[in-house]
């Protein structure tokens, strides 16, 4: 019955957001986040190294820039899209978002003033899960293992 015996149509016709598609739509949504992507770019001589590393500056841009001026409501943004991607986007988007963003939040805001208790409120259901399982993974480590110090 023509391409429903096609393995690949299942993976190729995939609904949710693309891996690719995580960067061009958080520089729609967030315009501040512009210029630093652009110098972000620039040093790596024009090229993305990789979505763990650019979904990284956006961590940074919410965690040293949106949540210490006040901007709650856009941080509560960036936090909707998360879920949003949790619940929809492909499986690699989602593992970008659990590693590359919310584990990476922790760790960041771990070393800020607030500490990273500050953006429990705004996580969506299943962007709970993930923090918490992560903090329990965390919590069996030790503190050099979280540094990667020896």
């Amino acid at each position: 019955s023509g391409m429903g015996n096609n393995p690949d149509w299942v993976f190729y016709h995939h609904e949710g957001p693309a891996e690719s598609e995580v960067m061009p739509r958080l520089i729609a949504e967030f315009p501040d986040l512009r210029d630093q992507w652009e110098k972000h770019l620039e040093s790596w001589e024009g090229k993305s190294p990789g979505s763990y590393i650019d979904i990284g500056l956006f961590v940074r841009f919410v965690v040293q820039d949106l949540y210490p001026s006040g901007k709650t409501e856009v941080v509560q943004r960036a936090f909707d899209l998360m879920e949003d991607w949790l619940k929809n986007g492909h499986v690699s988007v989602q593992q970008l978002v659990v590693i590359g963003f919310l584990e990476d939040l922790q760790n960041l805001a771990s070393q800020q003033p607030f500490s990273k208790d500050a953006f429990i409120p705004f996580l969506g259901p299943k962007s709970r899960e993930a923090w918490d399982d992560l903090e329990r993974f965390w919590a069996g480590k030790s503190a050099s293992e979280r540094t990667g110090n020896p």
